[in-house]
């Protein structure tokens, strides 16, 4: 690696080398030498096959002057995040007993310090290494035991696109046995290159519900990796939402540790203009009876490319597993494109696995009864794409969040109406 963008980032780590917390330094320092080695991840890399980051980030950016209006939840704890920095005087996050990275990590033996680069570990995962070496802000949030928190935790980080040397942020996610939570995350504006490692770990019983909500200007160039580890009958649900960017990936690698542990994704993305979006899922059975449930749906217009990678990991004990992944697009341009690979690792032998892919155009049929009955063509294009989605917000079970997302689909409809009305 001796190209000028590597050395900026090399630099860059070794000044940064246990800022947050000195006795992390020794973490830091591996991650560095890691990333030394590996460098950037280029389509050389099977994973990072259909998603070049390391061209993304020497790409000119893109020029996007869309107004950016971040969501503000009425009842909410808020994590203000502007540029990839904690504002504490906009944040209320300290009422849910958030406390921000730098004191969460000040004691080595605390225990949020003890989880992190502990959950999942990807010991050659080029993005979770870039992000430890280069570490600088963050949350944590440890919820006790039996306790179910009133109040969602609102992330909302806001990239207005200062700065060259981008932003890297960990979040940090415990929640003891028996309690609950609700994360609502949220992205909006054009970072010019910031990764987020989310590393969470639900302890028997706990239930964990994350939406992510990435609503970036063209520009956006980010790459995200949520790690979680889910104990004996734990629950996470999460609900994906993202319009993509320049570049945008984010990859949730999770392990059900635990039996009747469960897990459930799903995904709404739309990708229009000549915008990159990926979504990648590894999900490992590693406990008896355990289940997951994978519906990922994109609508692409323009010359947009959306990626979904879906890979499930049955372990020999894993027996019992029940385990389903779904990709669902719609191509509202033949510039458009869908790069599906679903993945079965399976070791065991008594299991219910099963995988599926669909891509094809609105239906014809559906179009003409809608015109008929004097409904215009863009507004019969928005109603049968909203209807394709559907299915995935009616799981978004608190109402606020529910409306919040929805909202997305349709100012992106309307924003887009001139790309939806035809297929090119």
């Amino acid at each position: 690696m001796t190209d000028s963008l590597s050395e900026s980032l090399l630099g860059a780590m070794e000044q940064r080398r246990g800022a947050v917390a000195p006795w992390l330094g020794a973490l830091q320092g591996q991650a560095t030498e890691v990333f030394k080695r590996e460098g950037l991840p280029n389509r050389r890399v099977e994973a990072w096959r259909y998603s070049d980051l390391a061209k993304a980030l020497r790409d000119d950016p893109v020029a996007d002057a869309t107004p950016v209006n971040p969501p503000s939840l009425q009842r909410a704890a808020l994590a203000a995040f502007v540029d990839g920095a904690l504002d504490d005087n906009a944040s209320s996050y300290a009422q849910i007993g958030a406390v921000n990275l730098r004191t969460a990590l000040g004691e080595k033996d605390s225990p949020l310090a003890a989880i992190i680069g502990k959950v999942y570990p990807q010991a050659d995962h080029p993005l979770v290494n870039l992000n430890t070496a280069l570490l600088e802000e963050g949350l944590a949030l440890r919820v006790p035991a039996g306790t179910k928190l009133d109040l969602p935790l609102h992330l909302r980080f806001l990239w207005t696109g200062a700065g060259s040397d981008g932003r890297h942020l960990r979040l940090l996610i415990q929640l003891e046995e028996g309690a609950e939570a609700t994360i609502y995350e949220t992205h909006d504006g054009a970072p010019t290159f910031s990764t987020v490692v989310t590393e969470f770990t639900l302890a028997k019983g706990a239930k964990l519900t994350h939406i992510r909500q990435e609503s970036f200007l063209a520009g956006a160039r980010q790459a995200a990796v949520t790690l979680g580890e889910i104990a004996d009958k734990a629950t996470y649900r999460a609900f994906y939402f993202s319009q993509g960017g320049q570049f945008a990936r984010h990859e949730a690698l999770l392990k059900l540790a635990g039996e009747e542990a469960h897990a459930e994704l799903d995904g709404a993305v739309m990708v229009a203009g000549g915008r990159h979006c990926d979504n990648t899922t590894v999900i490992e059975h590693a406990a008896p009876n355990a289940t997951s449930n994978q519906v990922f749906r994109s609508v692409l217009a323009g010359s947009a490319r959306g990626v979904y990678q879906g890979c499930i990991k049955v372990g020999q004990v894993a027996q019992k597993t029940d385990a389903r992944q779904l990709s669902r697009a719609l191509l509202l341009s033949h510039k458009a494109e869908i790069v599906t690979k679903p993945e079965l690792e399976i070791f065991a032998d008594d299991v219910k696995c099963s995988h599926g892919a669909t891509a094809g155009e609105l239906d014809a049929n559906a179009l003409f009864f809608l015109r008929a009955r004097g409904i215009p063509e863009a507004e019969a294009r928005a109603m049968l794409i909203e209807a394709f989605f559907g299915e995935a917000l009616d799981k978004i079970e608190n109402e606020i969040l529910r409306e919040a997302v929805a909202k997305n689909v349709s100012f992106w409809l309307t924003t887009h109406a001139g790309e939806a009305a035809h297929v090119e």
